[in-house]
């Protein structure tokens, strides 16, 4: 479906109620995938009207020109979205993102903020090096005070480890 809408925004002279819809839904996702798609459609189309294509917004009727397709990328979508499309790639702003279990894996989501805590402390070892948790997996990473460099603390049989907080134990995955 997402690679239709993709082809429709490559060619299509008209911006769908479905394209629109799904373009408008991504901002209720926080999840990577939503956000770089919106990203990557916006894009097609920033560029398609800078090159002088006329686009016409299903919806509200608009045919798009470079300033009202920029004021309906600012009003719709998020400051990162706006910048990735529009701003220049140094000046782009950052985002972060932290990992959330789904099913087969990890999904990469928005964080609510650059404050937001990857990983907890569990131990400093040294002034070198501390045992820390990353929260979202539960796995021991071994972190490298002076490179700010995490490894993930293996045991002596090969295995990853968690932290078990109630034991107080480092136990193999």
């Amino acid at each position: 479906m997402k690679n239709q809408l993709f082809e429709e925004a490559k060619r299509s002279d008209t911006l769908s109620k479905e394209l629109i819809s799904n373009l408008l839904e991504s901002m209720e996702y926080s999840s990577i995938s939503f956000i770089n798609w919106s990203i990557d459609v916006l894009k097609i189309l920033k560029t398609r009207i800078d090159r002088g294509d006329k686009i016409t917004d299903a919806v509200s009727k608009i045919v798009y020109d470079k300033k009202s397709f920029q004021a309906f990328v600012k009003k719709n979508f998020s400051s990162y979205i706006f910048s990735q499309v529009y701003a220049d790639p140094k000046k782009a702003e950052k985002v972060y993102f932290h990992l959330e279990a789904c099913e087969g894996g990890y999904d990469l989501i928005m964080a609510s903020s650059s404050k937001e805590k990857t990983f907890s402390w569990i131990s400093s070892l040294s002034e070198r090096f501390s045992l820390v948790e990353m929260i979202a997996t539960g796995i021991v990473y071994l972190k490298d005070n002076q490179t700010n460099t995490y490894t993930p603390f293996i045991s002596a049989k090969g295995k990853y480890c968690n932290y078990d907080k109630a034991s107080g134990n480092i136990l193999e995955v």
